[in-house]
């Protein structure tokens, strides 16, 4: 309301100001030059109105002059009859000899300035209502556009444009609501892209990103138009499928996608085959399942469908509930695992070749589950990967090893490392210590690895695999030949030994494939300066002909199970090899796997 008032205010009050100013100025003029003419004719001054006219000379409309003697008595007036308001007047005596003789007052229109003002005042209006305009609608139009941009901000994902969890749970409710009204059914694919981690680890977040935002365009193309495509977060995605038969629709959604995203993406000159593993719920019209339950139930037929080998899909079955209970029990019992001195250490012999001796052991883990009994690695350290426990376990085991490796000093003793504890725990910081707090020589122990660890930022592995060999630690690769970049890491990095993975040894003597290939990493072990070990070696054929090929250690059925602590220092004591063809050997080598029990 200022910039409406205050400028016309400001202008009237200035311009009649001005307007005094000049009528006084005038008066007193005025006045100067009667009162020389009544000094020359004091008696007789007042009957010269013609000459004092003439001296006054004005004839303009907008002003009036008039002279009054002393008795206040009009002697003459000039100019306008009556002067336009507003007016301004100016009095200003005259005199003869000192003596009052008459007043001469000046009268001024201020019309002017008032229709100035007035004409201001409309600008003024006019502009002050488009600046209140303005300065109300503009900010509520910025603000409108910020909230507009902070909601689909907030329901939508930068990256790939699609809706995010939170709109998605939101559609979720809304067409469980609307099939059932309209009596038809509907399904929710949660969907999961195949080795995206793999992408991101080896080519970069960038790639990745890439890699998102096509599978998004793929996706999207194979949808119908009432289908709804959401990103839930990381290469999780989610599709609510509905007013079509089912699971007719579902499964030719799934199939589609699955051929979609098989196809080869080409991320920035390098070409990419990932694939897409998807679970699927089923929602029939009265059903009494919300939103909620449904995505659980996608997500436990996914679980399946990535169980089932990945590029594929499944449905959700009641069943599945009952084995996610069992896995979370599973899962709550394992963080209690350490606590309750529930995992032990199993050693598996390791033999030298050439001196049929005991050289070393293999420290596997067991969980002794206060209900199931002995529990293989193979049934949680995935689960505890999953759930981030395998760091604390992890370093349990490299404690635990060097606590017990005490009781066998002549031995070295190889613990296996977890990709995952290696890249997001401090493993040179744990070797170290348990190193330190047990007093175990750091070149007896040999840190296992595999391919994996080596996948994810190559070059800091590498630079913390030799601070380890810098300590006097060990390094093997396990599991060689099994990977798709084996060779290129021994071109990296000297590992001590590589270990040759048993699905080799078991065809040894029996396929001539598999006898080529072990010759070939043995001969390639040798000539780097590594030790080469077979792993599962069950017969004294296999034994004989690794002796013959070259291969310095072997560990397997053959000579001995995964063994406690104690029972490897009885081994040790009772150990009397003269060559593999012994038929003395101590009772323990005679011994078969029990059922469910891998050859390690």
């Amino acid at each position: 309301m200022s910039i409406v008032i205050f400028p016309p205010l400001l202008h009237y009050y200035y311009g009649v100001q001005y307007e005094k100013g000049m009528v006084a100025s005038e008066a007193k003029v005025n006045a100067r030059l009667l009162t020389q003419m009544i000094g020359r004719n004091p008696t007789m001054w007042q009957f010269e109105t013609l000459r004092i006219d003439g001296l006054l000379q004005t004839n303009s409309p907008m002003q009036q002059i008039v002279v009054y003697n002393a008795a206040m008595e009009i002697v003459t007036q000039t100019g306008a009859d009556q002067v336009p308001s507003p007016r301004v007047s100016f009095a200003q005596a005259l005199y003869d000899g000192g003596n009052e003789a008459g007043t001469l007052v000046v009268t001024h229109s201020a019309s002017g300035v008032a229709q100035s003002s007035v004409m201001l005042s409309l600008a003024t209006l006019i502009v002050g209502f488009w600046a209140f305009y303005f300065l109300r609608t503009f900010p509520l139009k910025l603000l409108k556009r910020a909230s507009d941009q902070a909601s689909y901000l907030a329901s939508h994902d930068p990256l790939t444009n699609l809706p995010n969890r939170s709109l998605f749970n939101e559609w979720l409710s809304h067409s469980l609501a609307d099939v059932d009204r309209q009596n038809t059914s509907l399904a929710v694919l949660c969907l999961d892209l195949d080795h995206f981690k793999e992408v991101n680890d080896i080519l970069g977040h960038a790639a990745g990103d890439d890699l998102l935002r096509q599978a998004t365009e793929r996706m999207s193309a194979t949808l119908r138009s009432n289908d709804m495509l959401a990103r839930l977060g990381g290469d999780e995605f989610a599709i609510i499928q509905k007013h079509i038969d089912q699971p007719r629709g579902s499964s030719a959604l799934a199939e589609r996608l699955i051929s979609s995203l098989s196809e080869p993406f080409n991320l920035d000159g390098n070409e990419v085959l990932i694939g897409v593993s998807i679970g699927i719920s089923l929602h029939d019209a009265g059903e009494k399942t919300d939103g909620e339950t449904m995505m659980r139930h996608a997500d436990m037929a996914l679980y399946r469908a990535k169980s089932d080998g990945r590029g594929t899909f499944s449905y959700f079955e009641n069943n599945m509930n009952d084995a996610l209970v069992a896995r979370k029990k599973i899962e709550a019992s394992l963080r209690s695992a350490i606590s309750d001195n529930q995992l032990i250490l199993h050693y598996q012999p390791q033999i030298d070749l050439a001196t049929n001796s005991i050289k070393g052991v293999e420290a596997l883990l067991r969980w002794n589950h206060p209900e199931e009994g002995l529990i293989s690695p193979d049934a949680f350290i995935p689960l505890a990967e999953e759930c981030g426990l395998i760091i604390p376990i992890g370093d349990w085991v490299i404690q635990e090893a060097c606590r017990q490796a005490k009781d066998w000093p002549d031995l070295t003793f190889a613990v296996n490392v977890s990709p995952i504890q290696f890249r997001q725990g401090n493993i040179v910081r744990t070797v170290s210590n348990a190193l330190a707090q047990e007093g175990v020589d750091p070149s007896r122990l040999e840190i296992e690895i595999t391919e994996g660890v080596l996948l994810a930022h190559t070059d800091e592995t590498i630079e913390i695999l030799k601070e380890l060999q810098a300590m006097g630690v060990r390094i093997a690769m396990d599991d060689f030949g099994t990977g798709y970049s084996s060779l290129s890491y021994l071109r990296r990095f000297p590992f001590d030994k590589i270990k040759i993975d048993q699905s080799f040894t078991k065809d040894l003597g029996t396929c001539a494939d598999a006898d080529s290939i072990i010759a070939a990493v043995i001969r390639l072990g040798a000539s780097m300066g590594m030790t080469s070990n077979a792993e599962g070696v069950e017969t004294l054929e296999q034994a004989e002909l690794l002796r013959l090929q070259g291969c310095k250690e072997v560990q397997g059925f053959h000579f001995s199970k995964a063994l406690s602590s104690a029972s490897i220092s009885e081994l040790l004591a009772d150990w009397h090899w003269n060559s593999y063809a012994d038929e003395n050997q101590p009772e323990i080598t005679e011994q078969t796997p029990k059922t469910g029990e891998a050859s390690e």
